[in-house]
């Protein structure tokens, strides 16, 4: 019997109403500020105590068969918009939540306080919730449309000519994907009559081997899946985008790209689950990431940058795991991908705090910098410990999982590549780390009025989450295989 809750479209609703409210009241900051917070409160506060279930939104039409196609009958077909909210859609959301709402404290301590910035902040927010719940193939791509228009707009607003370009080249690419994702829709639509995900699973599943129609559709929506979740060949426009962003921004966007990665992948898993060379095509684009990303890092000399590409790396690795099919592989990629985001925001957290007390983040320039500020100079050792794979840090846990899965896939040169991986990704960073805080000769002068309180109470907190993690990581990992079983991919 599916339970029929309320609550799980407000995880959408409230976020785009919210937008609205602060986006008219853009230029009063105080009750910007104000209403910020309060949202923010109540965005994280809704997924806690939302029951687990499928959400059906009204006026929808039920048939007693699919098309002739299939040739599967089912009692009830849902053919409106469903959201669908379990133990990895409610994980997924909170870390989205969480997140966003550190982001945006950091955006109002730095008294940017402006609403329409807020509202774009707050409709990504509700796009990326709208993806990660929707069984609706369609208005999945709906809200992939606006998530990009949303990000676009929080990297212009940065107002220099980089950040324009990065945002142009990310909405010309933007529409190429969108309009490869929707003839994909197309496609399945004018084979299977079907939009419900669930349903157009079953559907193909019944129908046998897929036809050259469905083969097209499965192309089309994998090259969505390629630009959306920032994958080769798609890595420089995605590594643009985050650094050209304020690095707060860019800690948002790149969470915001992984759970897109993850929920797209599902959705590919779950209707066109007997197409194996799905999942090979997926790990090829996903190791070319991995290497390209890598290597890039390595050769970087500004920290946003270097961060930039670092995630794209971690996005490769992620899609590793997806990309071997094994349930243990799956579901040590989505657990690497809850792990990497939060490593990750505190890493450009630390690039936001280092821009605004020396003015620069370029490491040739910076220096001396424990002698400033110890504390985030420990933090930032410490988050370097964690996305490398460092125990007792949480990408341990979720790294040696994919190790294992790679090697029982079959794999083994797979998981020395990830373990190379891990190498890259800590030669490159703690490199950042001694210029910025151990290398004698700084030139540049620090603003002692910059403390940041606010950002080293973050900080902290994400640490402690990753310890967390890596300390009882079941609490994250039993759920998320448990679904993984679920799909049967």
């Amino acid at each position: 019997m599916l339970n029929n809750s309320t609550l799980i479209p407000l995880m959408v609703v409230l976020p785009l109403i919210m937008a609205i409210v602060v986006n008219f009241l853009h230029q009063k900051d105080k009750s910007v500020k104000f209403i910020s917070i309060v949202s923010l409160v109540v965005f994280v506060f809704v997924p806690i105590v939302t029951l687990y279930g499928v959400h059906l939104f009204s006026g929808h039409l039920r048939t007693g068969s699919f098309p002739e196609i299939s040739k599967l009958l089912i009692p009830e077909v849902y053919m409106g918009i469903v959201y669908s909210y379990g133990t990895v859609q409610k994980i997924l959301m909170l870390v989205l939540t969480v997140l966003t709402g550190f982001s945006v404290l950091m955006v109002i301590n730095k008294k940017m306080v402006s609403g329409v910035y807020i509202a774009m902040i707050f409709i990504s927010l509700a796009s990326t919730s709208a993806i990660v719940l929707a069984d609706d193939i369609f208005n999945f791509f709906v809200f992939t449309e606006v998530l990009v228009v949303a990000q676009v707009a929080l990297v212009i607003a940065v107002q220099e000519t980089k950040s324009f370009k990065a945002g142009f080249k990310y909405m010309i690419f933007g529409t190429i994907s969108g309009a490869s994702i929707l003839l994909g829709i197309a496609l399945l639509l004018g084979s299977y009559g079907l939009l419900n995900i669930t349903d157009l699973s079953n559907a193909i599943k019944a129908g046998g081997a897929l036809n050259p129609i469905g083969l097209s559709a499965a192309a089309l929506l994998t090259l969505g899946w390629l630009y959306e979740s920032g994958l080769f060949p798609f890595h420089i426009i995605k590594s643009n985008m985050y650094e050209n962003a304020k690095p707060e921004i860019s800690a948002l966007l790149q969470v915001q790209s992984k759970i897109v990665l993850v929920a797209m992948a599902i959705i590919l898993f779950r209707v066109f689950s007997g197409f194996a060379l799905l999942k090979s095509v997926m790990l090829g684009f996903a190791i070319f990431t991995v290497v390209i990303g890598s290597v890039m890092a390595l050769q970087q000399v500004e920290l946003r940058k270097l961060l930039s590409f670092v995630a794209v790396s971690q996005a490769g690795l992620v899609g590793i795991g997806l990309g071997l099919g094994t349930t243990f592989g799956i579901a040590a990629g989505i657990f690497h991908a809850v792990n990497d985001v939060l490593s990750m925001a505190i890493l450009f957290f630390v690039a936001s705090f280092v821009y605004d007390k020396f003015k620069t983040t370029k490491l040739d320039e910076l220096g001396e910098g424990l002698q400033v500020v110890p504390l985030v100079g420990f933090v930032m050792l410490l988050a370097t410990l964690a996305i490398s794979g460092v125990p007792p840090f949480n990408s341990y846990q979720s790294e040696w999982r994919l190790i294992q899965a790679a090697t029982q896939a079959g794999a083994p040169e797979l998981a020395i590549l990830i373990i190379l991986l891990s190498l890259a990704t800590f030669v490159a960073i703690i490199k950042a780390f001694y210029m910025i805080f151990m290398k004698p000769g700084s030139k540049v002068e620090f603003d002692p009025e910059v403390r940041g309180n606010m950002f080293k109470a973050i900080i902290v907190v994400l640490i402690l989450a990753c310890l967390a993690i890596g300390l009882f990581p079941h609490m994250i990992y039993d759920p998320i295989y448990n679904f993984v079983v679920s799909l049967g991919v």
